[in-house]
């Protein structure tokens, strides 16, 4: 099967939405792209929230997986290095995201897209703080304040 093949199972292709995405799993931007490809290119970058995998315990942080250079044929689950990021905010995350895909020489085109998406990812993970309830809006004009303060002094007679 050819790639060409495989990269159209995951198209994503609507009216109106002005360019072609992508559903392939990997896929930095979601954009059908050469450069995004996970497919195509030999050096691919993945990265996704802590705990998707079956194999990684479950909770806050970010799971980046790259492609190693040149892998065994026969040793297909040794083809990725994982690098799974908890500790630390989201500032020490994206360093540490930075250093393992641009600053080491990995894939500097593909820096900023995979910080972007790590804080994403973490600030979709952080606790929600509930909807804030509204402030009581200020009554305004002398005729408003009589008539309120009037209800008011009138109940606490009461």
């Amino acid at each position: 099967m050819t790639s060409r093949s495989f990269a159209r199972r995951y198209l994503v292709k609507q009216k109106g939405l002005g360019r072609i995405f992508s559903r392939e799993p990997g896929n930095l931007k979601a954009i059908h792209s050469y450069k995004y490809s996970v497919l195509v290119n030999q050096k691919s970058v993945s990265i996704e929230p802590a705990g998707v995998s079956a194999d990684q315990p479950a909770g806050r942080g970010v799971a980046v997986s790259t492609r190693k250079g040149k892998p065994a044929v026969n040793k297909i689950a040794n083809t990725r290095n994982q690098y799974i990021l908890k500790k630390g905010g989201s500032r020490r995350t994206a360093g540490a995201v930075a250093s393992i895909v641009g600053k080491r020489g990995y894939r500097a085109d593909l820096l900023k897209d995979s910080v972007a998406r790590s804080s994403v990812i973490l600030k979709s993970q952080r606790p929600s703080t509930g909807r804030q309830t509204a402030k009581p809006r200020k009554v305004r004009g002398s005729k408003a304040k009589t008539l309120v303060h009037g209800a008011e002094a009138t109940e606490t007679e009461a």
